[in-house]
C-alpha cells in the first residue's frame, strides 16, 4: 500500500489544510515548514510530481498529524 501514489487534483487539499493550521503565509513558508524546496510544493499543486509516501511521512513527521488522517485529506476533493 505504501507504493500508492496519491492524485496531485486532490493534494491540495491537504497543503492547503496545513497551510491554514499552521498560520503560513504562502506555498514558500509551507515550503520552509516542511522542509522542501519551493519549487516541489509548485510541482505537487500543478500535478506534475506525485504525492507519495515519502510526503506522507514528511508532513506526518512535521505536522504529528496521523497518517491515517493525512491520506483521508489528500484522497478527498474540496
Amino acid at each position: 500500500m505504501w507504493d500508492k501514489n496519491y492524485s496531485n487534483d486532490s493534494s491540495g487539499t491537504l497543503l492547503d489544510e496545513i497551510v491554514d493550521k499552521f498560520s503560513l503565509k504562502n506555498d514558500a513558508a509551507l515550503a520552509k515548514f516542511l522542509d522542501l524546496n519551493p519549487p516541489v510544493i509548485s510541482k505537487m499543486r500543478h500535478g506534475t510530481l506525485p504525492f507519495g509516501a515519502t510526503m506522507i511521512i514528511t508532513v506526518h513527521e512535521r505536522t504529528d498529524w496521523s497518517i491515517a488522517s493525512i491520506k483521508k485529506m489528500i484522497a478527498s476533493k474540496k
